[in-house]
């Protein structure tokens, strides 16, 4: 069929009107980058320093927070520990039917710094009755440290002046310190006869750790009270006539005292 001349006239024209659009007529709708490049541009120095004092700020708050939390699972941790040593200590008194001690080492002025940072007041050692040798005793463990931070008390309810002297026991044991045998301690100890039982000291026992360390005898907190007392304190309490030890949040807790 024959288009008519004014239809073909007209589908030319629009044919050559598209054939003479040329990619620059439609480069204006392809210009964004200019404007898309002022939307990244870099940060300036005083947004830069904003922006650092918000970090700083935010640290300030969260920096006490985790160092409470670390000292809290301090105090844990050696709670588990001192738990767990005068169990071993009570069973090893029943198994081997020889006395056992838990013995604390506590030092003197003239003490190397190291000794008394690892060891004052913040380790203990497990030893025995040798059968082969009466009279005498045995290491059963090394000397174990409590973890950095916390210590046991030397004053206050539980102190580990509560525990035996062992130049009071009949016969008096002989214990040595070898972690630092340049060092003469002063020993305190829990002793457990063959049933389990407290022998020495002859009454229910309180060991309390707390946030700090001890300093020739006096107690150093880093988390205090109202009133100066170590404030972050736990206990451990012993019964004589079963030898168990438990925390002391099961019994009556003791108000520490200076």
């Amino acid at each position: 069929m024959e288009i008519p001349l004014p239809l073909r006239t007209n589908i030319s024209g629009r044919f050559s009107a598209m054939k003479t659009c040329s990619r620059k007529q439609f480069a204006p709708a392809f210009t964004l980058a200019p404007a898309l490049r002022g939307r990244f541009r870099a940060f300036t120095l005083v947004e830069m320093l904003v922006v650092l004092g918000m970090i700083v700020i935010l640290l300030s708050a969260v920096v006490p927070v985790v160092t409470s939390l670390s000292k809290a699972n301090g105090r844990k941790a050696a709670m588990a520990n001192l738990l767990g040593g005068i169990e071993q200590a009570r069973a090893e008194a029943i198994n081997t039917s020889q006395a056992s001690y838990v013995v604390f080492p506590t030092f003197g002025a003239g003490t190397a710094q190291g000794t008394l940072d690892r060891y004052n007041y913040k380790s203990y050692a497990i030893f025995e009755d040798n059968a082969a040798n009466p009279g005498s005793v045995k290491q059963v463990t090394p000397w174990k440290a409590l973890p950095t931070g916390v210590a046991l008390r030397a004053t206050g309810t539980a102190a580990l002046a509560n525990l035996a002297d062992p130049a009071s026991l009949n016969p008096a044991p002989t214990f040595s310190f070898t972690p630092d045998t340049g060092t003469t301690p002063a020993f305190r100890c829990l002793k457990f006869n063959s049933n389990g039982e407290v022998e020495a000291p002859a009454a229910n026992v309180l060991l309390g750790v707390f946030e700090g360390y001890v300093s020739n005898g006096i107690e150093v907190a880093t988390t205090k009270d109202g009133s100066g007392n170590p404030s972050a304190v736990e206990y451990i309490a012993v019964a004589q006539f079963t030898g168990r030890a438990e925390p002391a949040d099961a019994v009556a807790t003791p108000t520490p005292t200076p």
